[in-house]
């Protein structure tokens, strides 16, 4: 019996937000390929005032929004799973990590700044 290896891989877009014809949150790398099992970091920016909190979202093709985190305080972290993230308001910049990536997240991830 033959066996056959095929290479699984994991996209990730991410969304730009613009308000008013200027960005006000913008991500980072736009697009992202990482084969299954490899660890990813997206990077958010902002210049948005104020600032209360942060919001991670992953939305699959054809599904509604799905809340990964919120960030609240200056110099925040959470986790949820193979999920993590990071806040830091002084410079105004925001980390998610997936941690041993699998087909499933194959999706959008936005960024929210309120």
């Amino acid at each position: 019996m033959k066996k056959r290896l095929s290479a699984c891989w994991v996209v990730l877009w991410l969304h730009y937000q613009w308000v008013a014809g200027k960005t006000q949150v913008e991500q980072s790398p736009q697009s992202l390929v990482v084969r299954q099992g490899e660890n990813c970091v997206l990077q958010c920016n902002y210049s948005v005032t104020p600032d209360n909190h942060l919001r991670w979202f992953k939305q699959d093709t054809g599904k509604g929004l799905v809340s990964l985190t919120v960030l609240v305080d200056q110099k925040d972290k959470t986790s949820n799973g193979r999920y993590s993230a990071t806040l830091d308001k002084d410079a105004k910049h925001s980390t998610l990590h997936i941690t041993a990536t699998l087909l499933d997240d194959t999706a959008t991830y936005i960024c929210v700044v309120g």
